[in-house]
Parts: C-alpha cells; sequence; structure tokens
C-alpha cells in the first residue's frame, strides 16, 4: 500500500536559524536557513520533503520560496551584520538561465530593501547533468548583485571539481561525514587536507558543519577551518541568538587547538636537532680540497648506518635538483639493505622536496618534512633532509611511530 504523499500546509512553513561561528571573531558569523513546518506534533523538520523523489521540483521551489521570504524578511529588524546562508539546488538556478535578472532571491532581497551583501548563496553537491558552464553564468548574477557563494556538501560521492571551478566559490562547505570519518580513520583527515589546500589555493573559505563533538572541533581547526556549524554549538532555533553567545566556549577550543599546535611545532624542531647532532657525531669527515663523487656516495652513506635510530628506514642522497645520487639503503628486519637502481631518480615533484631543500640550504640546518602517507606502503612517514659538502643533501625516510 503507498502511503500518502507529504505536502505541508504553506501557512505553517517557517524558516529556522543554525549559526555558523567565525574562528577570527569567535562570534556568529551567518546563519544557515532550514525549513521547518508546525504539525499536530509540533515543529518538524522539512528534511523529508525536500528528499522526497516523488514531489515534484516545482512543489519543492514553491516551498522553498516561502521558507527563503520570511527568512529574507528577518533581517529587515536583525543587526545591520547579520547574514544568511539560503540553499538553493543547482537545477533550480539553471531554470534562470534565460533571466537571470529575475531570480527570485534577488527580487526578495529588493522587495525587503536587504542589502545582497548580506546573503550566502549556498549551493548543493547535488547530481547535475545539464551545461556547468550556464549554471555558472546565472551564479556569477548573484555573485555580482553582492551576494557570496558557497558549495556544500564538499567531499560527499564523487566531487564536482568543474563545478568548483567554474563557479568560483567564496566558501566551500564540508560534507559532515567526513568529519565524522576523521576521528576513526586517519586516511579521511589526509581527503580533508587535500580540500584545505585547494580553498587556499583559489581564495576560498572551509567551513565545517555538522559539529558534533569537541574532538570535531579540534579537527576542523587543525584542517583550517574558518567557520563551525553544528549541534555542539546548537542547533536551528526559531529566533537568532546573541552574537557572543558562543564566544567563551569557542575561545576555550581554539586555545586548546593552539597549545597542541604550538607542542608539535617544539616538538618537530627537537626531533630536527636531535637527528641533526646524531648526524654531525658519525658522518666522515671530507679532507682539505676532498670532494664527493658518484662513486663515493654509496660509500660516505654505509659506516654510519647502524648508529641511525631506529624509526630510520631508508636513505639516500641528492643533488638540489631533486637527482639521486646514491643507492637506496632500506632497513629491512633489522638489517641494511642496497638497491642500487634508484641512482639517477628525480624527487623534485615531491610536494616537501625543494621547499624543504631551499630551507636546508639557507638555513644550514637540517629540515623536517610535514607527515605524509607513503604510495607503496601505506605507512606515514616524515623525510628528514639535511645539506652536506658538493650541494648534495642527505635524505632519511622516518615511519611515525604509533
Amino acid at each position: 500500500m503507498n502511503l500518502p504523499r507529504f505536502f505541508p500546509d504553506p501557512a505553517t512553513v517557517m524558516p529556522h536559524f543554525q549559526p555558523i561561528l567565525s574562528m577570527d571573531t569567535q562570534t556568529i558569523y551567518a546563519y544557515e536557513v532550514l525549513g521547518r513546518y508546525s504539525g499536530p506534533h509540533g515543529v518538524r523538520s522539512l528534511g523529508p520533503f525536500f528528499h522526497d523523489p516523488s514531489v515534484s521540483m516545482d512543489e519543492h521551489i514553491f516551498i522553498d520560496r516561502i521558507i527563503r521570504q520570511k527568512a529574507i524578511a528577518s533581517l529587515v529588524n536583525a543587526p545591520e551584520n547579520t547574514r544568511l546562508f539560503l540553499n538553493l539546488k543547482p537545477n533550480w538556478i539553471y531554470n534562470y538561465r534565460a533571466r537571470p535578472d529575475q531570480l527570485p532571491t534577488l527580487r526578495f532581497l529588493r522587495e525587503h530593501n536587504v542589502d545582497p551583501s548580506r546573503i550566502t548563496v549556498e549551493i548543493t553537491e547535488d547530481a547535475f547533468l545539464d551545461d556547468i558552464e550556464e549554471l555558472a553564468r546565472v551564479t556569477r548574477t548573484y555573485r555580482e548583485a553582492g551576494c557570496q557563494i558557497a558549495i556544500d556538501d564538499v567531499g560527499s560521492g564523487f566531487v564536482n571539481f568543474d563545478r568548483i571551478a567554474y563557479i568560483k566559490p567564496n566558501i566551500l562547505k564540508l560534507d559532515l561525514e567526513l568529519v565524522k570519518k576523521c576521528g576513526r580513520e586517519s586516511f579521511f583527515r589526509e581527503i580533508l587536507f587535500s580540500f584545505a589546500v585547494m580553498a587556499e589555493k583559489i581564495g576560498a573559505f572551509l567551513l565545517f558543519e555538522g559539529i558534533e563533538t569537541k574532538e570535531e572541533v579540534q579537527i576542523a581547526l587543525s584542517l583550517g577551518a574558518r567557520y563551525l556549524q553544528g549541534y555542539f554549538f546548537s542547533p536551528p532555533q526559531a529566533t537568532m541568538q546573541n552574537p557572543n553567545a558562543f564566544r567563551s566556549g569557542l575561545n576555550h577550543e581554539i586555545q586548546q587547538f593552539v597549545d597542541h599546535a604550538l607542542w608539535q611545532q617544539h616538538a618537530d624542531q627537537r626531533d630536527a636537532e636531535e637527528m641533526r647532532d646524531n648526524l654531525l657525531a658519525c658522518l666522515p669527515r671530507l679532507g682539505e680540497g676532498e670532494r664527493i663523487t658518484l662513486d663515493a656516495c654509496d660509500v660516505l652513506i654505509d659506516p654510519f648506518l647502524k648508529q641511525l635510530p631506529r624509526t630510520v628506514i631508508r636513505v639516500f642522497l641528492c643533488d638540489e635538483r631533486g637527482y639521486q645520487w646514491s643507492s637506496n639503503f632500506t632497513r629491512q628486519n633489522g638489517q641494511w639493505e642496497k638497491n642500487g637502481s634508484f641512482i639517477g631518480r628525480n624527487w623534485a615533484w615531491r610536494p616537501y622536496f625543494l621547499n624543504n631543500i631551499v630551507k636546508a640550504t639557507y638555513q644550514e640546518a637540517g629540515k623536517l618534512s610535514a607527515v605524509y602517507t607513503d604510495a607503496h606502503t601505506g605507512e606515514k612517514m616524515r623525510t628528514y633532509i639535511y645539506p652536506i659538502p658538493e650541494n648534495l643533501f642527505l635524505c632519511l625516510d622516518l615511519t611515525i611511530e604509533s
């Protein structure tokens, strides 16, 4: 038996507001507008209605416009810096490709005399099979009117990088499921970090939604989140809240993040200095006028291998352009094995390599790379690069002990 399709009474539809917190001011930056309706069992979410495939797009749009208009009207009596995030599906926007000047949201803003800069148009990561360039052109109308643009649920399913490239969002909203998985599997943290790097490169800010725990707050901060949103702070409310309502708690979380980050930086510096001291103690000294030749590289490395910490699992010698001069010396079952097939390979393509080479050269000190995952073994690694004469660099790959 088919259940009757649910369609809310338009008179009962209303917006609710979930705060989005800014890390730089520790205040409420904006509110995401979410649909609710008042029924016999109290106020309920309109989420099931908007995700019901049996409801037509026109019906979805009809109810959503009521919510949008009421939300925009609420800005009239709100403080001047109050901002809203309004969810719009790509297909809804695309319908106005031939008449972007008639976009309902912009019309509502004009009717209520609300500055468009107080609105962020949030485009969901729904399936979209039409012309992405046309969608971007219509989206540009919002931007030119003064609105900001966000892409929602980045990282859910397969990421539409073409949509990000064409739309050029101001804000990327990270899918809450990836945030939650970060606490269980480090691989997801690496995926989120790639979005943080991308956001920095394209001049966008990261917003992490769905934050429910202190751990997720710390994960988001470690990945460069400028904005946070979730039930850890507040569920959606019928009214807007005091902008400073979460300042104290957020300050505490930021301080915890800073304390841990500074501790990690100091620990990294100590590790780098300890590695330098170990190398200086066991590296052979070159005589006056003596030069390192390609043939002598393995002879240079071999004598001090047994003196290296057990976390060092690979040693090799490169020049400043990334070309390997020595064999690979790899620790296998406690013994060092030599593989000459790596001589002549180039590692300049590795993200950390050239940056650390330059730092090691100018500072005349060893540099420890950031943690990365070895593509061959799947292990967490760091590489220590130490400058030696003849513009050569001793490279030590270290495992990260759990």
